[in-house]
């Protein structure tokens, strides 16, 4: 006997193999898809915490798909990144890209203390063995007006919770599951990092996501404010060292 799913019992059952050969190519996170830029995007909101005119780190560039955004921003971007091949992209749009890995002791080799106005961490330090280290060093890097702009996956999404109710926890290709990710944060415990790491707070936003989250979209945004815990997908940060 057939029965047609919903789309949240495709979403809980996943793919009838689990699947052990997830990527690595730091290339997966640039979307195919076209930026939204409406008032609920991530990317809108992260370009608009950079600024314009800026002397801008990228830390995980990536391809350059959001060091291209900036740069015709009139920013200057320096990017680090870890995947070779996606560096050799990230050089088009950037002013240079340091091959690194940030969970190495000498990532910033080459780097000038109070050379940037902003460091951007966009879903980066999830990865990371060691998140507040990094987030102290990177002090140095600032100027004296410098600020932090962080992008942290929200693990206790309803999304995430509901497939746990339902006994899953599988690893995914990208998103809040990522099979990379060695960190998980909620509202509080990213707090915690930044304030720990000598950190003030000046901008929180609970982004929205999922594959829910492109229809009802206002709607969505107003649960976010309300409960950023449940529906927040994403959170992001804008700090100044204290």
């Amino acid at each position: 006997m057939s029965v047609k799913e919903t789309s949240v019992q495709r979403l809980v059952r996943g793919p009838k193999q689990p699947s052990y050969g997830h990527s690595i190519a730091s290339a997966r996170y640039e979307s195919v898809r076209p930026l939204r830029m409406d008032e609920y995007d991530r990317t809108r909101l992260l370009l608009q915490w950079v600024g314009t005119h800026k002397r801008v780190l990228e830390v995980g560039c990536s391809t350059g798909y959001m060091s291209k955004l900036m740069v015709e921003r009139n920013c200057i971007v320096t990017g680090i990144e870890i995947d070779p091949k996606a560096a050799e992209c990230a050089r088009r749009h950037c002013r240079e890209v340091h091959i690194r890995d940030l969970n190495a002791l000498d990532w910033m080799v080459g780097l000038s203390p109070r050379t940037f106005d902003v460091v951007l961490f966009g879903d980066v330090l999830e990865h990371l063995i060691d998140p507040a280290g990094i987030l102290l060093a990177v002090r140095q890097l600032l100027n004296s007006d410098g600020s932090l702009v962080v992008s942290l996956p929200n693990v206790v999404h309803w999304m995430t919770r509901f497939k746990l109710l339902c006994g899953r926890f599988d690893y995914e290709s990208c998103g809040t599951l990522d099979h990379t990710h060695l960190r998980f944060f909620t509202v509080r415990t990213s707090r915690e990092l930044l304030w720990r790491t000598g950190y003030s707070i000046s901008r929180f936003h609970p982004a929205i996501g999922g594959r829910m989250s492109g229809h009802l979209r206002p709607a969505w945004q107003c649960l976010a404010n309300l409960m950023p815990g449940l529906f927040a997908f994403q959170l992001l940060f804008q700090a100044k060292p204290v």
